[in-house]
């Protein structure tokens, strides 16, 4: 795999060949996983994709709207799509395991309800939601269990995203 600089990304097949802890990892669950995900999965817009692996923060794939990135939580795996026309290409696909939830005061008043899952790399991933007025996350960790990856997922709620000011960020019909 090629080692890229994040932010001069321009398509899907770039971002599968890139050297990543996240991007570019395609390993599809099975049809039961599958079948069960999509009735039990969520979907949601990216608003913003930040990239800290390199140790600075960089933002992925800066000429691409990020709203073209499509994230799917479900149960059994992650899926992030990239639109390129009229078709969706999976950028990041991995069976996961949730290992475990907070929530309740404590949490609520920062993150709001916390699923923590283990990806089929044995990665360590936070789903973030229910954080009003504060957006929706998707955290992916590295080896290190630093935070490499964090997708800000679309909210009814004025963004509080960096580089995305001024706006309210509402789901499409």
């Amino acid at each position: 795999m090629l080692s890229m600089d994040l932010a001069h990304i321009s398509s899907a097949a770039e971002l599968r060949t890139i050297e990543h802890p996240h991007f570019g990892r395609i390993h599809r669950p099975g049809f039961l996983k599958t079948t069960i995900g999509t009735v039990t999965g969520t979907s949601q817009k990216a608003v913003a994709i930040a990239d800290y692996s390199s140790g600075i923060r960089q933002t992925v794939a800066v000429q691409i709207d990020p709203r073209k990135f499509m994230v799917t939580i479900a149960s059994s795996y992650v899926l992030v799509t990239l639109k390129e026309g009229r078709s969706r290409h999976p950028v990041i696909h991995k069976t996961w395991k949730l290992v475990g939830q907070r929530k309740g005061e404590e949490v609520t008043e920062f993150f709001g309800t916390v699923s923590t899952y283990i990806d089929s790399d044995g990665l360590k991933w936070e789903h973030r939601f229910d954080r009003a007025p504060h957006e929706d996350e998707l955290i992916g960790f590295g080896s290190n269990g630093e935070e490499v990856l964090i997708i800000t997922l679309e909210s009814f709620y004025p963004t509080t995203a960096p580089g995305v000011s001024g706006i309210v960020i509402s789901p499409s019909p």
